[in-house]
C-alpha cells in the first residue's frame, strides 16, 4: 500500500520546506514547546543540535498563527537574508547590536509596506517606499508620486521633522500605524555560517541581545528565532546572553517521540495521498510496519524495526527521514514491499557519509582540524578504554600533525590527546558504553549531555567505560553487525 518511490512518504528533512498543512499533520508536540509556541510571549528561541527541527518548531508557529487569523502579520527571515551581503566589522556589543536592530526593524518595516494598500501617512509612504526599493512589491500610485519627489530635493525647511528616518523609530510608528496589529518575526539560521572567532562571537551574540531590545522597547513585536547548541555554548564574549537564558526552548525527543513522529508522517501519507479517512486511527507499530518488517535481526537478536532505526539515527528526526528514506530506495530497487534489515545494511555507506559530512559542518569552527582527526578514525576498530583511546589519537593524530601545529581545541590551546578526545565525546562522534557482563542487550550509551564530566577530570568511572565511535559515524559499517544497545 505503500510507495517508496513518492519522496514525500517520510516527510521532508528541512521542517522549513515542508508544506505547512502537511507538516501540521505530522507535527508532535512536548510540553516544553508551549512557551515557544504561545502568542502571550514577546521573545523565545528554540535551541538544539541541527536536525532536531528547529525550523519546523518555527513552521509551526507560522501555521498556527495564520490559521488563527489569516490576516495576521508574520514576517519569515535568514540570518543571510537580514545580514545582507556586507557585514561591518563591529567595536564593540553596543555597535553590533544597534547594527542588527537596525536590520531587524528595516526587516519588518519592509514587510509592512508590502502590505499597505494606499499609503497616505508618512510613516506608510516611507513604508510602501522600503518594500518598493526591495523588489517586494509591485510599482504602485504611491510609488510612482515618491520616485518624482525625492527629499533631498525638497527645501530644508519644509521637511516634517518629526518624521522618523531612524528603522526602529519608524517601526514604532508603523506599528500604531497599523492598529497595533502585532507583528511576529520569525528567524531561522542566524548561526549558519558560524565560525567560532571574536569577531563572529560578537555578531551572532549580538543579535540575541538586539532581539531581547526589540522585544521590549517595540510594543507589538513578537520575535521568535533560533540557535544551535553548540554556537550558544561559544558565545562567551557577550555576558547579557545570561539574560536570555529565560527566554531559551530547549529541543530534546524521547524514542517514543520519535517514534510517534515517524509514524504519524506515515499516516499522513495515507490520509494525503491513498486517500484514507481522515479519522483513521492505528497503533505508531503498526504504521511503521506497514513499511518495515515487524522485525529486524539486529546483532543477534530480533527487534521491532524503530529500535534500530532510533540508535543510527541518534535521536534527531531528520536523520529518521534521511534513513528511512534511502532504505525504502533500497527496498525500491530489490522490488519488495516493506524495508528489512538488508535495505538498511545497503543504505549505510551513504547515510554514514551525510552523518560525517553533517558532523564537519556542525563542528568545524570548534576545531580547524576536525576533518583530519576523524579521519584517523576510518577503518579502525571502533571501541576502546581510555588509555586505547588516547594512545590511538596520539599514534594517528598527534604524531603526523604535530603538537605544536594542532592549535585551538573549542577555545582552548592544545595540551593533550585527551583533550581531542573530550571534544570527539561532546560533538557525539564517540560515545561511553557501561556494559554488565556479557549481556550487550544491557549496554547502554552514554552521552556527553548526560555526563559531560568524562575525560575531563580523571574520574575512577572512565576505568569502567568503553569508548566507541557512534554507529550512525561508521565508515562502511553494517548494521548487522552493531551490538544491541538498551534504550
Amino acid at each position: 500500500m505503500l510507495d517508496f518511490r513518492d519522496g514525500t512518504l517520510f516527510g521532508n528533512d528541512a521542517g522549513e520546506d515542508e508544506l505547512p498543512e502537511v507538516l501540521a499533520s505530522y507535527f508532535v508536540g512536548q510540553d516544553g514547546f508551549a512557551p515557544f509556541l504561545s502568542v502571550a510571549n514577546r521573545l523565545h528561541i528554540a535551541r538544539s543540535r541541527k536536525g532536531m527541527g528547529k525550523s519546523a518548531l518555527l513552521s509551526k508557529l507560522h501555521f498556527d498563527l495564520l490559521d488563527a487569523d489569516p490576516n495576521a502579520i508574520v514576517v519569515r527571515s535568514t540570518g543571510s537574508q537580514l545580514c545582507g551581503s556586507s557585514i561591518p566589522e563591529f567595536a564593540n556589543l553596543l555597535e553590533a547590536q544597534a547594527y542588527w536592530v537596525s536590520r531587524i526593524s528595516s526587516r519588518i518595516n519592509i514587510e509592512l509596506g508590502t502590505k499597505v494598500g494606499f499609503a497616505f501617512s508618512d510613516t506608510q509612504m516611507s513604508l510602501v517606499e522600503a518594500a518598493e526599493l526591495s523588489g517586494l512589491k509591485e510599482r504602485s500610485f504611491v510609488g510612482a508620486l515618491l520616485s518624482r519627489i525625492r527629499i533631498k530635493q525638497l527645501p530644508i525647511e519644509l521637511i516634517d521633522p518629526t518624521r522618523p528616518t531612524d528603522p526602529d523609530l519608524l517601526l514604532q510608528r508603523a506599528i500604531e500605524d497599523f492598529g497595533q496589529k502585532p507583528v511576529w518575526f520569525l528567524v531561522d539560521d542566524i548561526d549558519a555560517s558560524y565560525v567560532d572567532t571574536p569577531q563572529q562571537q560578537l555578531l551572532i551574540g549580538s543579535f540575541f541581545s538586539a532581539c531581547r531590545y526589540v522585544a521590549r522597547e517595540v510594543n507589538g513585536v513578537n520575535i521568535r528565532t533560533t540557535v544551535r547548541t553548540d554556537v550558544w555554548s561559544n558565545l562567551r564574549s557577550n555576558e547579557d546572553l545570561d539574560k536570555c537564558e529565560q527566554y531559551i526552548t530547549d529541543i530534546h525527543w524521547s524514542k517514543n517521540e520519535l517514534k510517534t513522529i515517524l509514524a504519524k508522517k506515515i499516516t499522513a501519507w495515507l490520509i494525503r495521498v491513498k486517500k484514507v479517512q481522515e479519522n483513521f486511527k492505528i497503533s505508531d507499530d503498526d504504521s511503521i510496519e506497514m513499511a518495515f518488517n515487524r522485525r529486524l535481526r539486529w546483532g543477534n537478536h530480533m527487534v521491532p524495526p524503530f529500535q534500530a532505526i532510533n540508535i543510527l539515527a541518534a535521536g534527531r528526526p531528520r536523520w529518521v527521514s534521511q534513513l528511512c528514506r534511502l532504505a525504502g530506495v533500497a527496498a525500491v530497487k530489490a522490488r519488495k514491499n516493506k524495508i528489512s534489515i538488508s535495505e538498511i545494511n545497503s543504505s549505510m555507506d551513504k547515510f554514514t557519509r551525510f552523518r560525517i559530512n553533517d558532523l564537519y559542518k556542525e563542528h568545524g569552527h570548534q576545531f580547524a582540524k576536525l576533518e583530519k582527526l576523524i579521519q584517523a578514525f576510518a577503518g579502525r576498530k571502533v571501541r576502546f578504554t581510555t588509555d586505547e583511546l588516547t594512545s590511538h589519537i596520539n599514534r594517528t593524530f598527534v604524531g603526523p600533525v604535530g603538537a605544536s601545529r594542532i592549535g585551538i581545541v573549542d577555545g582552548d590551546e592544545y595540551s593533550s590527546p585527551k583533550q581531542l578526545a573530550r571534544l570527539l565525546f561532546k560533538i557525539g562522534f564517540l560515545v561511553g558504553r557501561e556494559e554488565k557482563g556479557d549481556d550487550t542487550r544491557n549496554a547502554k550509551f552514554i552521552s556527553y549531555a548526560q555526563f559531560p564530566e568524562l575525560l575531563g577530570h580523571f574520574s575512577d568511572f572512565e576505568r569502567e567505560v568503553v569508548w566507541e565511535v557512534y554507529p550512525s559515524y561508521r565508515q562502511r559499517a553494517r548494521a548487522r553487525d552493531f551490538a544491541i544497545v538498551g534504550q
